[in-house]
């Protein structure tokens, strides 16, 4: 009985997959080991252990928690952890939460989402991207990470995410370069000016989050020609930092996360644009990493 996880600093995503194939999901705060300790994970560990149980005791007889005891493998994939330091934080946790478990792997987020995405029949190398919130990229082998994109984080870098989407968005709705329709619609919808604007992006926390929760208004609007413009010059951006360290393009490219599933196919254009070929997105990876 595997367990997976995908974790970021706000979120995991838990799932367990038993060996009659059932798909048990649940989710918890982030284990991001730059934030938290062993201890604090272990904490939060039993919390949430014991409010499974409690939750499923209401729904059925089929207790998430009698099945913990039965896991005999964890994959976890995690921010932060793309260090052995810290990726014994993590393991120090999870092995004290499972201490019968004699297989843990504690990995890299880009390694679960690559793992979760790649189409091991290709065998070949590809490009793995992943677009949500953040952004992120690397060259995989069906194995191993290859090569990793330099990430300067939400406000140096974060090419073609949703937080850099939506950034641009109110950008260009404060220096009025939408269409008027456009500009005047997203304005009945948000209500935002130049003083709530500059105070969620300066003085609150997660200014990331803000700005990518426009990304559905863009969905919605994605073939008016100003907005369309600016999704094409968003991806066109990313493409254009990976091209600079990984320069051949001329490859498959898979790629993960929420951004990438909602504009599939101006992402597809813009990647065929450079001779590339998308092959395959997932929305989370935790749905792939469970299916693979």
């Amino acid at each position: 009985m595997i367990l997976y996880a995908d974790s970021g600093s706000t979120k995991t995503d838990w799932c367990l997959k038993t060996k009659e194939g059932k798909v048990l999901n649940w989710k918890s705060g982030g284990w991001n080991p730059y934030f938290l300790t062993s201890e604090q994970m272990i904490k939060e560990g039993k919390e949430f252990i014991n409010k499974s149980y409690l939750e499923n005791q209401e729904k059925s007889t089929d207790y998430l928690e009698d099945y913990f005891y039965k896991i005999d493998e964890i994959q976890f994939y995690g921010a932060g952890c793309s260090t052995e330091e810290n990726r014994k934080i993590v393991y120090s946790a999870l092995k004290t939460l499972f201490p019968q478990v004699k297989k843990i792997e504690v990995a890299h987020d880009l390694l679960g989402a690559a793992r979760s995405v790649y189409d091991n029949t290709k065998d070949e190398m590809g490009i793995i991207l992943i677009l949500g919130t953040g952004s992120n990229a690397c060259l995989y082998d069906g194995n191993d990470i290859l090569q990793e994109l330099t990430n300067l984080g939400f406000w140096l870098g974060d090419e073609g995410s949703g937080g850099f989407l939506g950034k641009k968005l109110v950008t260009d709705f404060l220096y009025n370069r939408l269409s008027d329709e456009i500009h005047n619609l997203f304005y009945q919808n948000y209500k935002l000016d130049r003083e709530i604007v500059l105070k969620k992006a300066y003085q609150e926390t997660k200014p990331n989050e803000f700005f990518a929760s426009f990304v559905p208004f863009l969905h919605k609007y994605k073939d008016e020609k100003s907005i369309r413009k600016l999704i094409e010059t968003t991806f066109d951006g990313f493409l254009d930092r990976i091209e600079e360290e990984f320069e051949n393009l001329n490859i498959n490219f898979y790629a993960v996360g929420s951004v990438a599933y909602f504009f599939e196919d101006i992402l597809k254009e813009r990647i065929n644009k450079r001779k590339g070929n998308l092959v395959r997105i997932v929305k989370s990876p935790i749905e792939g990493l469970v299916g693979s």
